[in-house]
């Protein structure tokens, strides 16, 4: 009976392990639009997924990334935040509108940029052609979801 509990426990180990291995690493298509559950969720994957597309080095410890009106910023590692916690403008604008609206909090979207940070520069470091295509289309997706949330912008004054 001992032995039969020792191995139990072995396998709940051994399971816990496999489940936290580097082979069970995420991909960009983890983080489908169309699947987050909040406001939240998407204005922080969209922003996200805006400051991948500028292909950053993300083994430097800094980089600098241009700002609001000719000034610059410095983005550190790990996540890359930006000071004011977003990164594109069409983003921030999403966030205002939909807060004003009270569809969303500054502390739920702070908790889900870190969430998201953390795991899409993870899986961006193995990204493939085929993410990087991926997240073209989705920024497309968040460019029409900041529409509808009202967000009047030029593409080209997005970062």
């Amino acid at each position: 009976m001992v032995a039969i509990t020792k191995i139990r426990a072995a396998v709940v180990v051994l399971a816990a392990m496999v489940g936290a291995s580097p082979a069970s690493a995420a991909h960009m298509t983890d983080f489908d639009l169309n699947k987050l559950d909040s406001w939240a969720d998407a204005i922080a994957v969209c922003d996200v997924t805006r400051f991948l597309l500028t292909d950053p080095d993300l083994g430097a410890d800094a980089i600098l990334v241009p700002g609001h009106d000719n000034s610059h910023a410095i983005l550190y590692r790990p996540l890359y935040a930006p000071p004011t916690n977003f990164f594109s403008l069409a983003m921030r604008e999403t966030f205002a509108n939909v807060h004003k609206a009270g569809l969303v909090t500054p502390e739920a979207y702070s908790a889900a940029r870190i969430r998201y940070a953390t795991a899409m520069i993870d899986a961006y470091r193995g990204a493939s052609q085929a993410d990087r295509r991926y997240m073209m289309d989705q920024m497309d997706l968040c460019y029409h979801l900041a529409a509808s949330a009202g967000v009047k912008f030029d593409l080209k004054t997005d970062k």
